[in-house]
């Protein structure tokens, strides 16, 4: 069996028998065809027919069809204009008699019953009468069809029926079968073909010849009719699918947190979920239809908003300022792109995200910033104005306590120089004097043993007082300012110092001293051998100490002297008081300012195993301008 349009499109191919009596005189008949070519064949056979019978024939067709049946019909050898002009052969245009028979979009009774059923009267009339055949074609119901009204149709099929009640004519309807390739056409093609007497089906069915092939055709279509319900299932659960999930992401975009709207190409705004009429405060009809600029509050930002997406850029972070219906306004950020079909721009998808919070927040931390940053500058100069102050004030104090060193340093050499005149004083006036004394005494005892022997003891004694005063005024006066020291130098000085003080104090004391020593500046030596006095001092007066030794010794840098004792040390609290504020005895304070006019370094350190005191003296002074401060805080005792 063969379906094909070859077989199909053969020119005076008659329908199969049964299918069609194309003379019964109340007759509806219906064709569904394929291609034109075989309706028209088929319509000059039906009109032809009846025309070469004596009959009238009533034509409501389209120009084409129209022009195409007269033809046919002339090349079959009737006389098409005269059957005009007798009345027998009657063409209507099918769009211009559907306008006179439709009334809001309802094919009307009255107005069928007036126009066609005047016309088929006439027809009768011409065909001789009542008792004359008259073949009707009318192609006003594929008009209708084609315009998707199907219901209005199936009516105008009715009126013909209701028509063919009181007149008789044969009536044949067509419809292109391209025009029933849809589901939802199945019910009303149903409805068709039950107004109809007769149905001929597409020349498909109608072009097979044995009754075998028809069965065949038919066992094939039921096949396909099976596999296109199964596909149109199929069809409709993944339409079902497609619609939920349309519905679930329509649902997602209308009811999202973010705002989300839709642009045309003319800057209108064809949809906005809830979130942007929220935000704007806006009903839907008071947003959806109206232009971007509407509620942007600068033009400059939708423009260059709008040029990025003409260009076919993605949008990301543009910031923009939207009026509110209040006539309130709110910052957003929006990312959006476009969607291009063809090259044309079609809509924009754009997201908003309102940012007015943390714009407000930015704000504030912007202004608390620059609120902290002059409070910063108004306190940096204050405290720039509170340093120079200082800067002067310590340079106030600097001078002060250098004029102070000065002045320390003057009563140091003053009280040396005083100690050394006292000494000599004591060592050639009061010495001598002394000696004297002594002379006269041993004179007197000379002669009072010759001539009171009694007065001798008390002169013996006398004698001997004086003796000890003078060696007590010569210690004395070697103790403020031994001899030695401008002689010999610090060396035998110290050595001199120290076994006196072993002696007198009865505590076990070394000395251990650089070979290089060497000869130093007076000042160094004198303050050396001063820091050595009283730290020996110290020891005898406060420490308990059973032993004491000393160290000197010269480098390249200078001179370092340490004095240790194994004593009870300092109390803690004193020391810290000591290291803390400074707070020194009288002779450790002499000791550092000393030290300190010399440019050195004065420490102490103390525990309960004793204490020990360290002096750096640089040989060289260091650089006019530069000062060498304290490695530690001044002691006392």
């Amino acid at each position: 069996m063969s379906t094909s349009k070859a077989q199909v499109s053969r020119a005076g191919l008659p329908p199969p028998s049964g299918f069609l009596d194309s003379h019964a005189s109340h007759s509806h008949s219906v064709q569904f065809y394929g291609e034109d070519p075989v309706l028209l064949d088929e319509l000059c056979r039906f009109i032809g027919d009846s025309l070469e019978s004596g009959g009238s024939a009533l034509v409501v067709a389209t120009v084409a069809h129209r022009d195409a049946l007269t033809r046919l019909l002339k090349a079959r050898g009737l006389d098409t204009d005269a059957a005009v002009v007798r009345g027998r052969y009657i063409p209507m245009d099918a769009t211009e008699t559907l306008s006179k028979l439709m009334q809001e979009g309802w094919p009307d009774p009255a107005r069928f019953a007036e126009v066609i059923g005047s016309v088929v009267v006439r027809a009768k009339h011409a065909a001789g009468g009542s008792d004359g055949q008259v073949a009707i074609f009318g192609e006003m119901v594929a008009i209708l069809w084609a315009q998707g009204k199907f219901e209005s149709s199936i009516q105008l099929e009715q009126l013909w029926n209701r028509l063919s009640q009181t007149h008789s004519f044969a009536l044949r309807c067509a419809y292109p079968m391209a025009g029933f390739n849809r589901e939802e056409h199945s019910e009303p093609f149903l409805k068709i073909c039950a107004e109809h007497s007769h149905v001929i089906p597409g020349e498909s069915y109608t072009a097979l010849t044995s009754e075998q092939e028809r069965l065949r055709n038919v066992s094939y279509l039921q096949q396909k009719a099976e596999a296109l319900e199964a596909a149109t299932a199929e069809r409709n659960q993944a339409q079902k699918s497609l619609e939920r999930r349309e519905s679930e992401l329509a649902d997602l975009l209308e009811n999202a947190l973010e705002g989300v709207q839709r642009t045309g190409p003319d800057q209108t705004i064809v949809w906005a979920n809830k979130a942007v009429l929220k935000l704007l405060g806006y009903q839907a009809e008071e947003y959806v239809g109206h232009r971007l600029d509407e509620f942007f509050v600068h033009r400059e930002a939708l423009d260059a908003f709008w040029a990025k997406l003409m260009r076919k850029e993605e949008v990301y972070d543009h910031a923009a300022e939207l009026r509110c219906k209040t006539g309130a306004t709110v910052q957003v950020v929006i990312h959006s792109n476009g969607l291009w079909e063809d090259g044309k721009f079609v809509y924009s998808r754009t997201f908003l995200h309102d940012v007015t919070e943390r714009m407000a927040m930015e704000r504030a931390l912007k202004q608390a910033h620059d609120d902290l940053e002059k409070r910063v500058r108004d306190r940096t100069d204050e405290l720039r104005k509170k340093n120079i102050q200082v800067l002067k004030q310590a340079e106030i104090l600097d001078m002060t306590n250098q004029g102070l060193r000065e002045l320390s340093a003057r009563l140091l050499r003053v009280q040396d120089d005083e100690r050394r005149r006292i000494a000599r004083d004591l060592h050639d006036s009061t010495g001598q004097s002394l000696a004297l004394l002594s002379m006269n005494l041993s004179a007197l005892e000379a002669e009072a043993s010759k001539s009171n022997p009694g007065l001798v003891n008390g002169l013996v004694e006398n004698a001997e007082i004086v003796r000890t005063i003078a060696a007590e005024l010569r210690t004395l006066s070697y103790l403020l300012h031994p001899p030695l020291l401008e002689e010999m130098g610090l060396e035998s000085a110290l050595r001199w110092y120290v076994d006196g003080f072993s002696q007198r104090s009865n505590i076990r004391t070394t000395l251990e001293l650089s070979p290089d020593l060497g000869r130093l500046s007076q000042d160094l030596e004198i303050a050396l051998f001063r820091v050595v006095q009283e730290c020996l001092t110290n020891i005898h007066r406060h420490s308990e100490s059973p032993t004491a030794s000393i160290g000197v010794s010269r480098h390249s840098g200078g001179i370092d002297l340490e004095v240790r004792d194994a004593g009870k040390g300092i109390e803690p609290e004193k020391l810290a008081r000591i290291i803390s504020s400074g707070d020194a005895g009288v002779g450790l304070r002499g000791m550092r300012e000393r030290i300190k006019n010399l440019c050195g370094d004065f420490t102490i350190d103390s525990g309960s195993k004793g204490t020990t005191i360290r002096v750096t003296i640089p040989i060289a002074p260091p650089e006019a301008g530069s000062r060498v401060s304290d490695s530690g805080p001044a002691m006392g005792a």
